[in-house]
């Protein structure tokens, strides 16, 4: 499966909400359909902060930013 985009997230624990802006920002910006963000979206909210990383790391290219 194709990318979304590549986004950057901070190399400690970012907040939740913090992650899930920038990864649909990243693929908005990136031109992705609107269906598959949602998908992503609702994916990734179904479980802990583990399995949001998870779906994160599934959908989107991940570099670590130096925060």
């Amino acid at each position: 499966m194709k990318k979304l985009a590549t986004i950057d997230l901070p190399r400690t624990n970012a907040n939740a909400f913090e992650v899930l802006a920038r990864c649909q920002t990243a693929a908005e910006r990136a031109g992705a359909e609107q269906a598959r963000i949602q998908t992503f979206l609702e994916d990734a909210v179904q479980g802990d902060y583990e399995h949001l990383l998870r779906v994160v790391n599934t959908h989107f290219e991940v570099s670590s930013a130096r925060t």
